[in-house]
């Protein structure tokens, strides 16, 4: 498909979209999404709450900053300290550490991962745009080379659906549960 006939099936999309969608309702979509926007950014962890830290579940990955950072796993934390289980600084060993209250500067939970979730869901997009596209360009014989276009498009988009786990990790969107 040339750029010309893209650019027309996606402005015919965009008309249809929104010639579905009332203007009155295109106001109250846009105004919630403000709202969300605004407070969804000013909320944040109390400082000094460290009950917080104390009520994270056992197995919860958590980001430590102290002197150095530690990725671990909760474990438990009492009022003087934090332990986790992760690896100390430049060590590959896994081992309990123990980290006192006084040296934590902030403690953020990191999101659960979920390859398999992703992995179907950048399947099902893969799938159904190589379907797509396959049917849009072939001259004959759509629904064949639709079916091996949508088998094609589900093996990538399930490897790229697995890796986007893998990039939340990397950039770590955590929550922040305690700061000092």
């Amino acid at each position: 498909m040339n750029v010309s006939k893209l650019r027309k099936v996606l402005l015919t999309g965009c008309r249809v979209i929104q010639a579905l969608v009332p203007a009155k309702r295109k106001r109250q979509i846009i105004s919630s999404l403000l709202v969300v926007l605004t407070l969804g950014s000013s909320v944040q962890a109390q400082n000094g709450d460290w009950q917080a830290v104390e009520n994270l579940k056992p197995g919860t990955r958590i980001l430590v900053k102290a002197r150095h950072r530690y990725l671990c796993s909760m474990e438990g934390a009492a009022d003087d300290e934090l332990v986790c289980e992760g690896r100390q600084h430049r060590s590959l060993r896994l081992s309990t550490l123990k980290i006192p209250r006084s040296e934590i500067h902030e403690v953020r939970m990191l999101p659960k991962l979920n390859q398999t979730k992703d992995a179907w869901i950048g399947a099902a997009i893969g799938a159904g745009a190589s379907a797509t596209a396959a049917a849009n360009n072939s001259e004959t014989a759509r629904g064949v080379n639709a079916f091996f276009g949508a088998l094609a498009g589900a093996g990538f988009g399930a490897l790229v659906g697995t890796m986007v786990p893998v990039f939340q990790a990397i950039f770590r969107h955590s929550k922040l549960i305690y700061k000092q």
